[in-house]
């Protein structure tokens, strides 16, 4: 036991330290909801209060040499006065770890979490699985979850919320007679259901399994232990947002916006009259989510972006063992939560899904990853556990590499989608509606709207007579029209005679070959298509094209001009001014 500590305790030093380090590096932009939730914690320690001020924002400033990108408030009163738009529980937890440390304890208090729940699942497993060790280290570091510990945001809190609870409930169920310290940890298990209740509602239903059971199985004081303990943390929590914003929730007031490049007390200008608007969450319309529905459950098992098979896979191979092994009652009700807040999700948010700014995998399937380990009854050292170790080589560890790169340009989000492994994977075309997917340009010629990623595109200069694709690379472009298209018509260019264009729409193949001046000054290309999809919502009616773009070759200006200072890989202009939609 004391050798097998030490081998957990060791890699955990190793973590807890680059969490440390990673979180002083000074980076031009914080990730996802980074900014809001440091602000609070600084607003709340500093100023003691959820107000928006000028001290707040000097604060931001000094953390984030591009200001708090990605920051969202809320106001009754027009921009008077700011509040904070994000919930109160995990800055509450992370508030005394900044009053230590600083900023950095609110990295390493969300390293020293995540590091509990793997070291609790070990234990809780090791007494009756001889493949616990594999497992447990394979679901916590070989899974999209593992980035987000390095990162200032809730879901690791979030993934503690559902994770104890569950841990909670597994290790009493077997306990012949509830006293006061059971009931005692019965009710932590309620409060940490009511955290997440507060901060992000649909997972709440992951905490009703417990309900259930122990209702179910006539154990009152335990039922009511853990409902006395999510009432009286969310009610304390509803009723701190009251006082500090005058809002119920943190979802509240008349506007809520999210400010990306300018922020308010900075700029004279009128942003809640331009800034986008993030309205608080509101049920979609059903019949939307329901009909998108068969869709978006394969993009949740596969999807380039979001799918649990290439960020999760652990949680499909703890699903299979569920299948596959004998079972009891409570994990019948554990799936049976899953599976509702699997499709809260995808009906109320049919075309955002993936949780929000820079994901990874979807934060909404990351924040109820937890739940997936209480599935197996056991897990063996069998040869099936290779099957999501290679999945992880194959995309799990790619992307979570390159999320942890916190000095990577915007063009360079989500890079691991142009891996061939991830262009096996369908591309959510669900959540382009929302423009939800990074790592794209989106551009507008005639009456059709083109997906362009980032990597292979030039798209930055938003030219309105075409655009320049990389040379030498391959990209997988999606074109959406209002209106039925029989075909893509359009000329292309090419500075490079070594270079050749392939083009595929999945009905039609050409390859243009740039062998001659005339060639290479202008090659008109007419390229049959049919829809891959329809009516996702991108407008009122819509028709989805799929085209798979290559270029062999290019040309770098600035290597063959001394006047110069294009250093781009130009390989082919797609010219739309005679186009043909």
């Amino acid at each position: 036991m004391r050798h097998r500590a030490l081998l957990f305790l060791l890699p955990a030093l190793l973590l807890v330290g680059l969490a440390w380090t990673y979180a002083g590096i000074r980076v031009p932009l914080p990730t996802g909801d980074e900014a809001t939730q440091v602000m609070i914690v600084q607003s709340l320690w500093h100023d003691r209060d959820l107000a928006y001020e000028r001290a707040d924002l000097a604060r931001a400033e000094r953390v984030w040499d591009g200001g708090p990108a990605g920051l969202t408030l809320f106001t009754d009163d027009g921009g008077r006065t700011l509040c904070y738009g994000r919930s109160l529980a995990s800055p509450l937890f992370a508030l005394p770890f900044y009053g230590l440390l600083g900023v950095r304890g609110i990295a390493l208090a969300n390293m020293v979490l995540f590091l509990a729940m793997a070291g609790a699942a070990l234990r809780l497993l090791d007494d009756e699985s001889e493949g616990a060790a594999p497992f447990v280290g394979g679901f916590f570091f070989a899974s999209a979850a593992f980035a987000y510990a390095f990162r200032l945001e809730s879901d690791v809190f979030l993934m503690a919320c559902v994770f104890f609870p569950l841990l909670i409930w597994q290790r009493l169920r077997q306990t012949p007679e509830l006293r006061h310290r059971q009931l005692g940890a019965l009710a932590a298990a309620g409060a940490l259901t009511g955290a997440a209740l507060v901060s992000s509602p649909p997972l709440a239903l992951l905490g009703l399994p417990i309900v259930v059971d122990l209702a179910w199985r006539r154990r009152f004081r335990g039922t009511l232990a853990v409902l006395a303990g999510a009432l009286v943390l969310a009610g304390g929590l509803t009723l701190l947002q009251r006082a500090g914003t005058g809002e119920w929730t943190a979802f509240g007031g008349h506007q809520r916006l999210s400010f990306e490049t300018e922020f308010p007390l900075e700029s004279t200008g009128d942003l809640f009259a331009g800034a986008h608007q993030e309205t608080a969450p509101r049920p979609a319309n059903l019949w939307n989510g329901l009909r998108l529905l068969p869709r978006n459950l394969v993009y949740l098992i596969a999807g380039r972006y979001t799918g649990l098979g290439p960020y999760f896979p652990f949680a499909l191979y703890a699903l299979t063992l569920y299948l596959l092994a004998w079972k009891d009652r409570s994990r019948h009700l554990l799936v049976a939560a899953i599976g509702a807040y699997v499709l809260c999700v995808l009906l109320v948010e049919p075309h955002g899904f993936d949780g929000g700014l820079d994901f990874i995998g979807s934060r909404c399937w990351a924040r109820a990853y937890p739940a997936f380990l209480f599935l197996p009854r056991r897990v063996s050292l069998r040869r099936g556990l290779l099957v999501p170790y290679l999945a992880a080589g194959l995309w799990t560890a790619v992307a979570t590499a390159g999320s942890l790169s916190r000095l990577a340009p915007e063009g360079a989000l989500q890079v691991q989608s142009e891996a061939p492994a991830f262009r096996w994977l369908p591309l959510e075309l669900t959540l382009l509606p929302g423009d939800r997917l990074p790592g794209f340009f989106v551009q507008t010629w005639g009456n059709a709207v083109w997906i362009e990623p980032r990597g292979s595109f030039f798209g930055e200069e938003h030219r309105p007579d075409g655009v320049w694709v990389r040379g030498s690379s391959r990209s997988e472009v999606i074109v959406i029209s209002p209106a039925p298209l029989s075909r893509l018509a359009f000329i292309v260019r090419s500075p490079a005679s070594d270079n050749e264009l392939l083009l595929d729409s999945g009905v039609d193949r050409l390859r243009v070959r740039f062998d001659t001046p005339g060639k290479r000054a202008g090659t008109p290309v007419d390229l049959a298509v049919a829809p891959v999809a329809r009516d996702l919502g991108f407008f009122p009616r819509d028709f989805y094209y799929r085209l798979d773009l290559e270029t062999t070759g290019g040309m770098v200006p600035a290597r063959r001009d001394p006047t110069s200072q294009d250093g781009r890989n130009l390989g082919v202009f797609l010219d739309f001014t005679a186009q043909g939609f």
